[in-house]
């Protein structure tokens, strides 16, 4: 890679930081919807490359104040390689507060990177939207000069901080074997954060439900880059605390890859759970039936199976569903994050909770 590295309009010097914009979603009434683009690159060269991204749903705020207080002219002058941050990679969204922007329909932005090859998709590819087209173009500069790459969210309306851990797909032996690299420098790059790690539905689940057309998702199984996402707090707010905890475990990564000279910094203000063996997330637990639902447990804390975590009332009140109306869990782990929404309809989950995981994140690719 040549030493100025380019995306769309913004081209980086050493020792410097470049703004500029990538063209998007073209509109109606002229012009486009464009990404922000920031590169910061070190005076020493401009490898290793990390891309942080935020904002790909419209309503989560932590990932651009992230962006904005990572890059500093104060990293640049300790930076070695490059920092390529996009603040938003929803900017319709952003400006309504919605998930999705007004011209997806309802459709989940981040379903629409680029597909794994071989994986029977269920999207319309011979009539892409707009966006999804967009997301191709950029996921091409990011698969041409990415080295590490960090989505940044926020889980549920509550939530602690963590960092979830995608499965690494292969195809036959001759895979696996670069599939198991992957998945081992995605392991000592979270490890190097100091964050609460969760892993994602895998095989099956992880495919039907598109996870591996998330930006993450994408980068490390289509573009075999590693990559993770970061959940931080509620949605629709600053969560300062998160904020400071991901700019921290942001830095660590950073250390790990040899961009900043200084020892790794502690993570301060949040949790960081470890229960000596790793944990997956599951919806857990569901309402019965239709009803009003007070949690009874916030995020972080431990639970284990049989304990009361929510409690199911009518509209004047009343328990209902039995059992004084008590939601139990049937594991044992801790709680990610409580669920928006006091009334809920029959199914619907309350919270998200992390428990055992016996499975395995290196898998051979699935055939659906």
């Amino acid at each position: 890679m040549n030493a100025s590295l380019h995306i769309g309009s913004a081209y980086s010097q050493p020792g410097t930081i470049a703004y500029g914009t990538f063209e998007a979603v073209p509109l109606p009434t002229g012009g486009y919807d464009t990404f922000p683009i920031i590169i910061a690159q070190g005076k020493q060269g401009p490898r290793p490359v990390l891309w942080v991204t935020g904002n790909i749903h419209g309503g989560e705020f932590d990932g651009m104040a992230v962006i904005h207080r990572l890059i500093t002219p104060d990293l640049v002058e300790r930076l070695t390689g490059t920092l390529v941050a996009i603040p938003t990679l929803n900017p319709a969204g952003l400006r309504t507060h919605e998930r999705s922007p007004y011209y997806l329909y309802g459709k989940d932005p981040n379903r629409l990177f680029p597909a794994l090859a071989g994986v029977n998709d269920e999207s319309d590819a011979t009539y892409p939207s707009a966006l999804e087209i967009a997301y191709a173009r950029l996921f091409e500069r990011i698969a041409a000069t990415a080295d590490y790459l960090i989505d940044l969210h926020n889980y549920g309306t509550s939530s602690i901080p963590f960092a979830f851990r995608d499965p690494v797909f292969y195809r036959d032996n001759r895979e696996k074997g670069i599939a198991r690299k992957l998945h081992d420098r995605v392991g000592a790059m979270l490890q190097a954060m100091g964050l609460t790690v969760v892993n994602e539905y895998v095989s099956d689940q992880y495919i039907k439900l598109q996870l591996h057309r998330s930006v993450s998702g994408a980068a490390l199984n289509t573009a075999r880059i590693p990559a993770a996402t970061v959940e931080l707090g509620g949605q629709r707010i600053v969560n300062v605390r998160h904020v400071e905890a991901a700019l921290a475990g942001i830095r660590n990564l950073m250390r790990w890859a040899g961009m900043l000279p200084d020892p790794p910094e502690p993570i301060r203000g949040v949790p960081v759970l470890d229960l000596g063996y790793p944990v997956r997330r599951i919806q857990h637990p569901r309402v019965s039936e239709a009803c009003i639902v007070y949690h009874l447990v916030r995020p972080g804390d431990r639970v284990r199976r049989g304990d009361p975590v929510a409690q199911m009332v009518d509209i004047f009140g009343r328990p209902v569903g039995g059992g004084d109306g008590l939601l139990r869990t049937d594991f044992d782990g801790f709680v990610l994050g409580l669920f928006p929404n006091l009334a809920h309809y029959p199914n619907e989950p309350v919270m998200g909770l992390a428990v055992r995981d016996d499975s395995s994140l290196l898998q051979p690719l699935p055939r659906l």
